[in-house]
């Protein structure tokens, strides 16, 4: 593994507890957003599922 992959890699490491956070935040107000009927549910649902995947994937669930 070269240098630069090793930087990237700690990079990602470091920010991990910050993308979570995020991820969670985003996740919450995407799904209060579609029930006050804000959003319609049609156009996230993709988006929505993909990001529930890769949350419950960094929770090891």
């Amino acid at each position: 593994m070269s240098r630069e992959e090793r930087d990237a890699n700690a990079r990602l490491i470091a920010a991990a507890p910050d993308l979570l956070s995020e991820l969670r935040n985003a996740l919450s107000f995407i799904d209060e957003a579609v029930s006050a009927g804000a959003l319609d549910a049609t156009e996230v649902a993709q988006q929505f599922e993909r990001a529930r995947a890769v949350l419950a994937k960094a929770e090891g669930v």
